[in-house]
């Protein structure tokens, strides 16, 4: 049985004597007077159809109007997408979630683009309110400091940022988790499981998380998970069928291991250079030292090396979402939302060094403006696993065995 436990009194200093709070705290005026420079350009282009939101929109009209079967099939999926929000020239994004997401998207396509993607944007910005009502539990420490701490560390957090004018469904990932996050605390480790298994549209986010409280014998969070990803894989094949799923798995293969040529990657609109995590950092550090197979097997090996490591430290949420970041084969700038979490937890834990990274990962992001340099993201969220593992008490420890 796990128990939620407070954090020491030895461990948590006062937040006015916590310096990393404080430099946040004076940083943020600056980091939201950024945040709206970086927020106009992509809202505007958004509203114009280059977003991500484009290939969400278009997926739930095709289901809508009888097309589900052809979910994944690209040159469907490209005239659909250029006769429903045309932008001028070529610009493809395929759909590549489970079609049970899609579901979502079907009252969108009843609205033109520019006003669905309105109405999302406000969807995806009351999903923040219900983020930071879940997350005053666990992270209490800094509403103490300050009611306006955590809503204004979400405001300033450029993934989250990207998200919103992505038209991304990045939080409502983060929604899911910081539901989990919240269960733990109340001891409901089954709805946990099951929060985080509806989250299986991102699932190389998911399954890492799954693995690894399957590891630390957490049974009731894995029956949980078990149930509501089987779910959304019944219902995504009973949405496109066989071929679809064919089809699926095609372009799955296609963004990953054959993402080999500059064409494919124009293809799939999909960059090792722009992801933030073990792929994003070996594959550029490498590119041109090893073929593509020799360093698609160090990210493998890397990917089980973090996995092992922290199935080997006592069960900790954070530390979990910090793992499948890494080990997430694609994480985008807007998929790294979900570091507000482990952001936020180290800022709690009272380690000065925590902290710092804390600090560091706040801001790393932004350097995702920089075409084909997010990869750089990877050196600090390694440098915070490395915190958390090797910590004696991991931040913000809400349960353990």
């Amino acid at each position: 049985m796990m128990s939620t436990t407070a954090v020491s009194e030895s461990r948590v200093l006062s937040p006015k004597k916590f310096w990393p709070q404080e430099l946040i705290l004076g940083l943020l005026p600056l980091i939201l007077a950024a945040q709206a420079l970086f927020f106009v350009p992509y809202f505007s282009a958004g509203l114009r159809g280059i977003a991500d939101f484009r290939q969400l929109y278009s997926g739930g009209y095709m289901i809508r109007t009888g097309h589900a079967k052809q979910l994944y099939d690209y040159d469907t999926e490209a005239e659909f997408e250029n006769r429903l929000v045309p932008v001028g020239g070529p610009f493809m994004l395929p759909i590549n979630h489970l079609a049970f997401e899609e579901l979502l998207f079907v009252p969108f396509s009843l609205l033109p683009y520019r006003t669905a993607y309105w109405i999302f944007l406000g969807f995806n910005t009351l999903l923040l309110v219900v983020c930071c009502r879940l997350l005053r539990g666990p992270f209490s420490e800094l509403f103490e400091r300050w009611r306006w701490f955590l809503p204004l560390l979400f405001a300033s957090f450029f993934p989250i940022s990207r998200a919103l004018t992505h038209g991304q469904d990045s939080i409502i990932m983060l929604t899911l988790l910081s539901g989990a996050l919240w269960s733990l605390t109340q001891e409901s480790e089954l709805t946990a499981g099951i929060l985080v298994g509806l989250g299986m549209f991102k699932f190389q986010i998911a399954i890492p998380i799954a693995l690894l409280f399957l590891a630390w014998r957490r049974w009731r969070f894995c029956t949980g998970f078990a149930v509501s990803s089987l779910a959304a894989g019944l219902v995504s094949l009973w949405i496109v069928g066989m071929n679809g799923a064919r089809e699926y798995a095609h372009t799955m293969v296609g963004m990953s291991v054959h993402l080999a040529s500059q064409a494919d990657m124009v293809r799939y609109e999909t960059y090792p250079a722009d992801m933030l995590n073990l792929r994003g950092l070996i594959s550029t550090s490498l590119k041109g030292l090893l073929p593509q197979s020799g360093v698609q097997m160090i990210v493998l090996l890397c990917s089980i090396a973090v996995l092992l490591i922290a199935a080997k430290h006592r069960p900790s949420f954070e530390l979990a979402i910090v793992s499948a970041s890494l080990v997430s084969y694609h994480f985008l700038p807007h998929d790294a939302s979900i570091l507000i979490i482990p952001i936020a937890a180290a800022l709690c834990s009272g380690s000065v060094w925590d902290g710092t990274l804390a600090i560091l990962l706040l801001l790393a992001p932004m350097v995702s403006i920089i075409p084909f340099c997010a990869y750089l993201v990877a050196i600090p969220l390694i440098t915070l696993f490395i915190l958390f593992v090797r910590s004696t008490h991991p931040p913000k420890e809400f349960f353990r065995l």
